[in-house]
């Protein structure tokens, strides 16, 4: 009837909760990098304001003997730890407060004391296109969210191996001995 209300309910039968992202991404299938004894301690740096994707790369990274993982809550606070702690790699979400993970790159990337550090795009942006820009703008690698383990293994390792070539060139130059082919 108008004007004199109505009661009404609905059920909703009880679903569980959805699985840790760290059981979804099968942490015991992951590929393990053979670090040679005696490999120095390397520092990676992660910005990123969700504590859940925080959480599941503690979970990869606490795997690794050779790395130690610091962590920035926003892009402005992840260029100064850059500046400041000279990690070997980045990862930078792109959808930051603050300043974008592209603005924050394109920083990092104008400042010669961070210049040379390979940035990897760690984002649950999966356009192309998007995907494009990013790499056009200078990262080193771009992956997507929900994070496939054993790629970001894969790229990570890469992105340490190009930082240590780089680091291995520096140092040469530095010396003043003349390079080798590799």
């Amino acid at each position: 009837m108008v004007g004199v209300g109505s009661v009404f309910w609905f059920e909703l039968t009880l679903a569980s909760a959805p699985l840790h992202a760290a059981h979804e991404a099968r942490l015991t299938d992951l590929v393990y990098t053979q670090v040679a004894e005696g490999t120095s301690l390397r520092t990676l740096l992660y910005v990123e304001d969700n504590p859940a994707n925080l959480e599941l790369v503690e979970q990869i990274i606490e795997r690794r003997s050779d790395l130690r993982l610091l962590s920035a809550p926003d892009g402005n606070l992840g260029i100064e730890y850059a500046r400041v702690y000279q990690p070997e790699v980045i990862l930078m979400d792109i959808n930051l407060p603050g300043i974008s993970g592209i603005d924050g790159m394109k920083i990092l990337r104008g400042d010669p004391s961070t210049a040379h550090i390979p940035i990897i795009a760690l984002s649950a942006n999966a356009v192309p296109r998007d995907i494009e820009k990013a790499m056009e703008a200078g990262f080193f690698s771009y992956l997507t969210k929900p994070i496939k383990v054993n790629e970001f293994v894969v790229v990570l390792d890469a992105a340490l191996e190009s930082a240590a070539s780089a680091n291995a060139i520096k140092k040469g130059k530095h010396d003043d001995q003349p390079l080798r082919d590799f």
